[in-house]
């Protein structure tokens, strides 16, 4: 069991696509995690959105986030 740490507000989406695990936060980012890493660690922190982000879906090789922005942001 572990405990992911590493967003300053609340998380409100993950998604999964292999080994890499997303989290969307009231901070504003969306976090890229290594989970077939033990523990799991941090890859990237996506900064583009500038309100929370409440909605990911990870389809392929994108990642899609939905925030409070008014935007959708496609990585």
């Amino acid at each position: 069991l572990y405990t992911l740490t590493g967003h300053t507000g609340a998380v409100y989406a993950l998604a999964i696509s292999g080994d890499r695990l997303f989290s969307g936060s009231a901070d504003s980012t969306v976090r890229v995690w290594d989970i077939a890493q033990s523990p799991p660690v941090v890859l990237h922190a996506l900064t583009s959105h500038t309100s929370a982000v409440f909605a990911l879906v990870a389809s392929g090789d994108r990642l899609y986030s939905g925030s409070s922005d008014d935007t959708i942001r496609v990585w």
